[in-house]
């Protein structure tokens, strides 16, 4: 797969920006992985997902434990989101080749452009005011282990189904609907999706969607940039945090649309 020096230095880089990206805005590198691994690899969306699951899983665990140690990961939710999500993803990965790549490729950036630019418009406290007036979150926030329980199994079917690193929905979630503050849903999704990515990593493993080679060059950068981002996101405010996370959306989204017609 991996044929000249110049690919092996631009799948090293990409899992360096992956990792500094999912490290700051909670995430998923497939938003760089899957356009570098079918445009100019050339490999099909099917092995893409798969490799690009692995990635999200070595950035999940090594920026999950470095926001672990600065106190932002409540375990509650990383113990019982990654088993229903783990098993959901799993799941998911069995009906990944059975689905159109345009249709994939095109529900993935409608995604992030969506929250990217809401982020981007109003910021974080904003978007929750907002959402909170118009709709009513208590139910969720009294039965939290149940929401936990539902939202994990939802996520992870959807992560193993479409290569998406779970982080980003879970941080969300956590923020919107359960009210925890940014840092603390960045650090918790982040530990949780070493699991789910890597229960989706597996799956896809077993039918032959995954790339070793790429997946061993692209996962050293990503340790790197996991760490490098991790550390930058605990040190920015936290609206500042939240319209950073809107940019980058937002830009990745509009790329994966242009890639889309190319």
């Amino acid at each position: 797969m991996i044929d000249d020096y110049i690919n092996t230095f631009l799948l090293f880089i990409t899992g360096l920006g992956s990792g500094v990206y999912v490290g700051i805005a909670s995430g998923t590198a497939q938003a760089f992985m899957i356009p570098v691994l079918t445009i100019i690899i050339g490999s099909n969306i099917y092995r893409s997902i798969g490799t690009s699951l692995f990635i999200d899983c070595i950035i999940g665990l090594i920026a999950g434990l470095i926001f672990l140690r600065k106190g932002n990961v409540d375990f509650k939710p990383v113990f019982i989101l990654a088993i229903f999500g783990s098993f959901a993803a799993f799941i998911g990965t069995k009906f990944t080749t059975g689905t159109p790549e345009l249709f994939l490729k095109g529900l993935i950036a409608i995604v992030l452009i969506v929250f990217g630019l809401n982020l981007l418009i109003n910021g974080v406290k904003k978007n929750v005011e907002y959402i909170e007036s118009k709709i009513n979150f208590s139910w969720f926030k009294n039965n939290k282990i149940l929401s936990f329980v539902i939202f994990g199994t939802i996520i992870g079917f959807a992560s193993g189904f479409t290569g998406m690193g779970s982080s980003g929905a879970v941080t969300l979630i956590l923020i919107f609907i359960l009210g925890y503050d940014v840092h603390t849903a960045i650090g918790t999704s982040l530990l949780m999706m070493f699991f789910i990515t890597g229960s989706g990593a597996i799956g896809h493993g077993f039918i032959g969607n995954f790339i070793f080679d790429v997946a061993l060059i692209a996962g050293m950068g990503a340790v790197i940039g996991a760490a490098s981002g991790s550390l930058i996101a605990n040190r920015i405010d936290e609206d500042k945090l939240g319209k950073l996370i809107g940019v980058i959306l937002t830009i990745i989204g509009v790329i994966f649309i242009i890639k889309l017609f190319i």
